[in-house]
């Protein structure tokens, strides 16, 4: 049921409450006027009261009866002319008494929903986020009641949120600190050789710590002003193909690509964009590089649209899971039973660096096997 507006309310609240008020106070004095009448007349002898009656009925009195009633007219008159004032007077004054009470209670009941919005908003200050506020009774106290309603549940989830980050990033940096803590005091007692496969092991451990660092700091970028600075027209294949021969060397026989590229005009940011690549291209290395090559697509789609797209022979992704790889430090049981490991930030990047540029990022499973992501601009 739609609700009225406040101003509707209001307005039709003091139109009825005028209304009532001159209904009342007309029924009111005109029965205080017949009763006073009805009053000096009872207060009269009975052959003025008679004479009074018969001249109300247009009828000649008795003589005698209009003699009695002569001497007591003007007091009857004065005290018939007086009734109309005394009763506008007494039941105006008890009617701004009784309509400032109902003023009063409607006023309240208008407020109460503001009161409970603002003890809502004093408890969210507070860290509360826990609250619900029930709609008052206009339309623009429900709007507020549902967005303070939203915005306590979106704190919720970004506090929840926020503690199981800070749990995740301190997890992820336990185990490789502890080893390189361990390997170091072990190498400073001498019960561990200082040899050059040692060393090479632990600036992996280090390395693989300055990437979580890196993925982290480009996520606590993401939705910033500066993030993506999309300033170049550009063709994706030109980049993809850069991007694709660079990693080729460093990863040497560990990958195979395949590239298939079309022109792809798009405006983007050409570092973000190359991390993003890389960071495709380095999920699909450790997850599906013994599974077959790997196929880099560009060019335009059925809409018209430039895209990007990496597909591969691997495991795949669960259909139940499809949705969750794009959520921090996500890994999925299936591959973690292949005694792989990473960040579980890859994917997060990725999308953080596609809507940086408004652009869609999904993931999914080809229909042949193994798994695809596309950046569409």
């Amino acid at each position: 049921m739609a609700r009225p507006a406040l101003s509707t309310m209001t307005a039709a609240l003091t139109s009825v409450i005028q209304l009532v008020t001159i209904a009342v106070l007309y029924v009111a004095v005109d029965w205080y006027i017949d009763h006073a009448e009805i009053t000096a007349l009872d207060r009269l002898p009975q052959d003025a009261r008679s004479a009074w009656e018969s001249l109300n009925k247009g009828e000649i009195p008795d003589p005698k009866a209009l003699a009695a009633l002569a001497p007591l007219y003007p007091q009857l008159e004065a005290a018939t002319d007086a009734s109309p004032v005394e009763g506008v007077l007494g039941f105006g004054f008890a009617l701004i008494v009784l309509t400032s009470v109902i003023g009063v209670v409607l006023a309240y009941m208008i407020v109460a929903p503001l009161t409970r919005l603002t003890a809502a908003a004093e408890r969210i200050r507070q860290g509360d986020y826990q609250v619900t506020v029930e709609p008052g009774a206009t339309r623009e106290v429900e709007a507020l009641a549902m967005t303070i309603n939203s915005m306590a549940r979106e704190l919720l989830a970004l506090e929840t949120r926020l503690k199981f980050n800070t749990r995740a990033v301190a997890h992820e940096l336990r185990t490789p600190l502890t080893v390189l803590q361990g390997n170091l005091q072990g190498i400073t007692d001498g019960v561990i050789p200082a040899s050059e496969e040692q060393l090479r092991a632990l600036l992996a451990q280090t390395q693989g710590m300055s990437r979580l660092v890196d993925q982290l700091n480009t996520l606590s970028l993401a939705g910033t002003p500066n993030f993506v600075i999309a300033t170049t027209t550009t063709d994706l294949a030109l980049h993809v193909s850069e991007t694709v021969r660079l990693f080729q060397t460093s990863a040497g026989d560990a990958v195979v690509f395949r590239t298939y590229l079309r022109p792809a005009p798009a405006k983007i940011d050409p570092d973000r964009f190359r991390q993003a690549l890389l960071a495709l291209f380095e999920n699909a290395r450790k997850y599906a590089g013994g599974y077959g090559p790997i196929e880099v697509h560009t060019g335009l789609d059925e809409a018209g649209q430039s895209f990007m797209s990496i597909r591969d022979e691997g495991p795949g992704l669960p259909d139940y899971v499809q949705h969750s790889s794009f959520d921090m430090f996500w890994r999925s049981e299936r591959i973690n039973g292949r005694g792989l490991s990473g960040s579980g930030l890859g994917l997060t990047v990725v999308k953080a660096i596609a809507e940086g540029h408004n652009a869609r990022f999904v993931v999914g499973n080809n229909r042949d096997g193994g798994s695809y992501a596309t950046i569409t601009f």
